[in-house]
């Protein structure tokens, strides 16, 4: 039978427009593309999704996978050095409910790695605030705060809390050692000592544990122990800036001859980071060797490092002039005038002039008491060496001087950089009762005023500059020979005191540069004319500016009974 085609109904297939179906399919791709290294579009995927899903139950459940997931993928990035990639992953979760707080660390690790040290400790001390279990994020907190930050107080404070679950770590112990002994210097001696004893016994072996406890024991005189370590740092292959470091050990411990010749590593030292030396110190051509026999040989003497340095070490030039045929002196160029008026008996260069020079060999001149054999009690020409004429002091006390029966102090605050890394500087508020005395001027003999301290010098006090006056050392020198005392810290305006023999009143911090391994007494060896003042303990300066009133003070009775006695007569 034929059945019209009219007659047949068709059937619609009902089409399921149910959104939880489709939700599902995707979150089973997003799934899939994660678990198949197309992690990123799944990741994408997750991140579509996760809005459209009404269910709260299965919406928690899909963030709980793609947080998982992307955890899992931004870390994996993080061990590739992709930082900033790992960083945007972090990123997208935060915007989830629910996402694990281990990602303010990672995101604090990468920050750091990636150079951005604010937002990383951010970050981690967002993590510090919520965290239960806190105790790993401090090493990082201490890291950065040390590296970064240069707040070394505040790395204290992040590494004695690591070591809460860190009690075996040797690595944090040396660093609460070496930080608490740079900071205070001569406080907390116990914990200084303590905190390194704890790393050497974790690590016997560690040449930095070493070198660092050594160091900590001599600064505190205790030699035996100092010995010992520095004896076991020697088998422990030994750096050029430890054999330094043992150097300066030696010659602040009054024991030149070993010391002198260990202190022959500052060229090679690994951490010389901005120092530079002269041209000459990089070829070998022509340096003198300990070895060596130079009774018959010209020699070349080169400055090195700071103007002190050169001022202090060409006392020993006589010296050395008997013990070789003929020597040369090349200087930096502000000191030339200065060391040709002291005739020193010597020609005096540049280092440009040095192509031109006839010399067998160079010598550095900080090696010089090597070749002198110089020892604590012999040390040459203390009372003074160097001089400029009267008609250059007279010319510049009439240009610069002020023409009154005043007391006048030269004083001196701060070197350079170095010297503030070694706690050398005085600030200069402590120097202002000084200005205050009656029957004193104060002249200030600072060039550079690195941290601008003298623009807030009271405007009433007794306060002068002289230091922009000054084209050179000599004229530092016509000034110097103007004064009845110089005040001034352990600088090359000290140096050049002594080396003129001017009266001066050395102020020494408690732990000193190693060269000066006499600081009580009338004198500091180097200089006979120069009478060291020393703080009790680190930073006190207020005690040894209270010496140096009363010493001044005796200096205004005396002229005052002087004018007396002179009107009777």
């Amino acid at each position: 039978m034929q059945v019209s085609k009219r007659l047949v109904i068709k059937k619609e297939i009902p089409i399921d427009n149910s959104k939880d179906l489709v939700n599902s399919l995707d979150v089973a791709m997003a799934e899939f593309y994660c678990k198949n290294n197309k992690i990123e579009q799944g990741l994408k995927i997750f991140r579509e999704i996760i809005p459209e899903i009404t269910d709260e139950v299965e919406k928690n459940d899909t963030t709980n996978k793609y947080l998982n997931y992307a955890l899992n993928y931004a870390q994996k990035l993080y061990s590739e050095k992709k930082y900033i990639e790992s960083v945007e992953v972090y990123r997208d979760m935060m915007k989830y409910t629910g996402f694990p707080i281990n990602v303010y660390k990672n995101i604090g690790l990468c920050m750091k790695a990636l150079g951005n040290a604010d937002m990383a400790i951010r970050f981690l001390k967002r993590f510090e605030e919520i965290s239960p279990d806190k105790e790993d994020v401090y090493v990082y907190l201490a890291d950065l705060t040390y590296t970064d930050i240069k707040d070394n107080k505040k790395a204290i404070e992040y590494y004695e809390k690591a070591l809460i679950k860190n009690k075996n770590n040797f690595s944090i112990y040396n660093m609460l050692g070496h930080l608490y002994s740079t900071c205070y210097q001569d406080k907390f001696k116990e914990k200084q000592i303590e905190y390194l004893n704890k790393a050497y016994e974790l690590a016997p072996s560690n040449r930095i544990v070493v070198k660092n406890l050594a160091y900590v024991y001599g600064k505190f005189d205790e030699e035996q122990k100092a010995d010992e370590m520095y004896a076991k740092l020697m088998y422990l292959n030994p750096t050029h800036s430890d054999l330094h470091a043992y150097g300066a050990y030696l010659v602040r411990h009054k024991r030149f001859s070993e010391g002198f010749k260990f202190l022959q590593h500052r060229f090679q030292k690994e951490d010389l980071n901005n120092v530079s030396f002269p041209q000459i110190f990089s070829s070998k051509k022509k340096r003198w060797n300990i070895k060596l026999d130079i009774k018959d040989k010209n020699i070349l003497v080169h400055f090195e490092q700071g103007f002190g340095d050169s001022i202090m070490f060409v006392r020993f030039i006589d010296d050395l002039k008997k013990r070789c045929k003929n020597v040369v002196l090349v200087v930096q160029n502000g000191l030339i005038d200065l060391f040709k008026d002291s005739k020193l008996g010597v020609e005096v260069y540049s280092e440009a002039d040095i192509p031109k020079l006839n010399y067998d060999y160079w010598i550095p001149m900080m090696d010089l008491p090597i070749v002198c054999e110089t020892k604590p009690d012999t040390i040459p020409k203390s009372q003074g060496y160097l001089r400029v004429p009267k008609t250059k002091v007279n010319a510049y006390k009439k240009k610069y001087i002020k023409d009154s029966e005043k007391i006048k102090i030269g004083i001196a605050y701060e070197g350079t950089l170095a010297s503030k890394e070694t706690d050398r500087d005085i600030p200069l508020r402590f120097l202002y009762p000084l200005m205050e005395l009656p029957d004193v001027e104060i002249y200030s003999f600072q060039v550079d005023d690195l941290s601008h301290q003298m623009d807030r010098v009271p405007p009433q006090a007794q306060f002068t500059r002289l230091g922009n006056t000054f084209k050179n050392w000599e004229d530092t020198a016509c000034a110097m020979n103007c004064m009845d005392l110089m005040v001034t810290t352990d600088n090359g305006v000290m140096n050049l005191a002594g080396a003129l023999g001017i009266k001066t009143f050395g102020l020494f911090n408690r732990i000193v540069e190693w060269r000066w391994f006499k600081t009580q007494g009338e004198d500091i060896a180097w200089y006979k004319s120069i009478k060291p003042f020393q703080t009790p303990t680190s930073g006190a300066w207020e005690v040894v500016v209270n010496q140096v009133m009363e010493e001044i003070d005796k200096m205004r009775c005396k002229k005052v009974a002087e004018k007396i006695k002179s009107k009777v007569k």
